[in-house]
Formats: C-alpha cells, structure tokens, sequence
C-alpha cells in the first residue's frame, strides 16, 4: 500500500509555496505574560515562554502548558513530562546534525506545536491553512512582513510516530536556522536520516528493502531528477526514500563523499548557487547511480534483522 508522506514543509514567501499575507496573519500572535518555565536542564538562563493568544474566529495553537529546551520552544494543550527522554534526545538533536553536517548551531527559536489528538491537529490544519495536503506535521517558515524576524513553526500532534515526526520536522527547522534555502530533495534526505534513533546511524531498514525491491523493477535512481524538484508535491514516497539512499551513501561510505556534500553545504550557507551536486559526485564516483545501487545492496545484505525491524516500525505508515 503507497502512503503519503508523513510531513512537509512549507517555506512562506519562498519559491516552493505561496501564501498570502492575510492566509499567514492566521499565524499572528498576541504576546502577554506568563509564568516562567524553567528549561528542565539547566543549560540556559530561564526565559519567559511568551504565550500565543486565538486568533478570533479560528481554533488556537495549543498554548496551556509550554516550556523551553534550546532551541525549542514546546507548547501544548495537555501535561508533557518534560524529563522524559524524548525531550533529552531532541535537546541532543541540534549538536547531533550541526556536528555530522560541520555546520555552526543556528539562533532562531523554534516553536512546536503539539496537539493533545490528531483530530484536534488536523482541525487546526484545515482552518488555517486548507489549501495544505494531510500530514502527520509540518514545519512552516516565514514571517509576517516584508524585513520581519523569520519565525521557525514546527506543527503535529501526540501519536505514535511522535519520535520520528519530531526529529524529521525539528531537523529541517534546525537547517533552516542555518541555511535559508536548501534544496527540497536534500532538506528531505536529511531529514529522513535523522529522524531516526542515534544509535542507527541513519541507516533506514525498510527504505532499504523498499528500494531494493523497486530496482529489481524498472526502477532507476536519478540523482539529477531529483535535484530538479521543486515543489512539495513533488516528492512521493519514492522520492523520499531515494533522497535518504543519496544522502546515506555521502554521509556513510567514502569520505570525499562525505567531504562534498559538507563543502556543498557549505556553499549554500554563503548564499552562493553551486551547480548541481551529481557533478561533484561523479568526481568520487565515476558512476554516481550504479554506486547507489552497490551500496544498497551492501546495506542489505549487512544489517541485522533487528535493524530491519526497527527501520520497518519507524516508517510503517509511511511508506
């Protein structure tokens, strides 16, 4: 069975989709005072957790209960307990993708929004923003006016999958933070890797098996389709999948392949516009597919069952 995907992104007043000024307003917050949270870690100063207000007519964001874990802001219609290691993994993300990808950690805040059920989150959705396809989460960017602060917005609600969802929209927060514009086949590619539990490297069992199955088909990877991409509903299940293989294959096989994605990364933190990444591949890899196909076909034949099984639960509804 062929799954949406579980989240997008959404880049207001960005290339890759549109909203107008009165749809964002929706997103317009009215400040007042709260009592403080303290950052359960104690990493930090404490600062007030500025509380969003309704917007009339239209369902709120959660805002009863909130509190913050650098660079996160939690809010939620419901008790969290912030000590619970789902909140210590997400305070451990940031140094987690800044260290494998050499980035620096960026200084925006980003919000997440948690509904208590997904009836409740997609409610929420379909309010404010009705022109959107159903996903487990979202992450959305964008600021209200022309020379305005950005504000990073991350949106889902308390289901299985949380862990996952979280990690994969948190991630593409955390590169944005970084860098403004990554391109749509990349910013998914990483964050299907680390969506996933440290301890498995990024390594995807089910994308595995899926993919393996797909080339035994017609099925051919196309580094250079993928990087011609531009819009959300562009990328199916396939297309993510394919992008994690990409980035997987850079990040855990040789090390110049590794060391041209960084310095592509790199890149485009400078605002430049490097030409495409297949091209600085094939200086590594004279034949960039075939050395996806191979290394593929290394995962499979490597992995332990149990990393199969883990990969399999963490995109069962996926994919």
């Amino acid at each position: 069975m062929n799954h949406a995907p579980h989240a997008s992104r959404l880049h207001l007043g960005g290339h890759r989709q549109w909203l107008s000024v009165a749809a964002f307003a929706a997103l317009a917050f009215v400040f007042g005072c709260q009592p403080l949270h303290l950052n359960p870690f104690g990493k930090e100063r404490p600062k007030a957790v500025e509380k969003p207000a309704a917007v009339p007519g239209l369902p709120a964001e959660p805002s009863e209960y909130s509190f913050r874990i650098a660079p996160y802001v939690f809010y939620s219609d419901f008790e969290l307990k912030r000590e619970q290691p789902l909140f210590r993994e997400l305070a451990e993300l940031r140094d987690q993708v800044c260290k494998e990808l050499l980035l620096p950690p960026g200084a925006a805040e980003v919000s997440v929004y948690l509904f208590e059920t997904k009836d409740r989150y997609e409610h929420y959705m379909k309010a404010h923003h009705p022109t959107l396809p159903k996903r487990r989460a979202f992450f959305i960017a964008g600021s209200l006016t022309v020379g305005a602060k950005e504000r990073l917005l991350v949106y889902t609600y308390w289901g299985e999958r949380i862990r996952q969802d979280l990690r994969h929209e948190l991630t593409h927060a955390l590169l944005h933070g970084v860098i403004k514009d990554v391109p749509l086949w990349l910013d998914e590619g990483l964050a299907e890797y680390f969506e996933l539990p440290p301890g498995l490297h990024g390594t995807n069992g089910i994308h595995v098996e899926n993919l393996q199955k797909a080339l035994a088909g017609d099925y051919r990877p196309d580094l250079a389709r993928l990087e011609g991409l531009r819009e959300v509903d562009q990328m199916s299940p396939p297309e993510y999948r394919e992008s994690w293989a990409w980035v997987h294959l850079m990040l855990r096989t040789q090390p110049e392949a590794k060391t041209a994605l960084l310095a592509y990364l790199q890149q485009l933190r400078g605002a430049r516009h490097p030409g495409p990444l297949r091209s600085q591949l094939a200086k590594v890899f004279p034949s960039p597919e075939e050395a996806l196909r191979q290394h593929l076909h290394r995962l499979e034949t490597a992995m332990r069952p149990e990393r199969v099984e883990i990969g399999a639960r963490a995109s069962e509804a996926r994919r």
